[in-house]
């Protein structure tokens, strides 16, 4: 492991950087061409939904992931599953009830 200390050579190299002078002139639109690069290579490294889709499957290849999924997708559909039936038990359930006092009660049928 690295010291963080200065050493010997730390001391040379500081004297040469610091005696070290260049008289070359950028060239033009330097800096605006420089930002422009930035901005292309941030844009080439946004994910994409192809590498979005690429990076899910390889996500689900995994096992305990896609156990994790399937259980996932099996639980709401056991939850769904069991709302519709509920919703559907009371609506035969009223229909019947009134079906059972109609026949009971001739009077309480409905008049067409």
């Amino acid at each position: 492991m690295k010291s963080n200390q200065p050493s010997e050579n730390d001391k040379s190299l500081r004297k040469v950087l610091s005696e070290w002078r260049t008289d070359a002139a950028l060239p033009p639109r330097f800096q605006e061409q420089v930002w422009e690069r930035i901005a292309s290579a941030e844009a080439a490294h946004q994910p994409s939904l192809f590498a979005t889709v690429r990076w899910l499957a390889a996500l689900l290849m995994r096992p305990s992931v896609a156990t994790a999924y399937a259980m996932i997708l099996l639980l709401i559909g056991i939850t769904a599953g069991c709302q519709q039936g509920q919703t559907k038990s009371e609506s035969i359930k009223s229909q019947l009830q009134t079906r059972y006092v109609q026949m009971v009660d001739p009077y309480q049928t409905p008049r067409r």
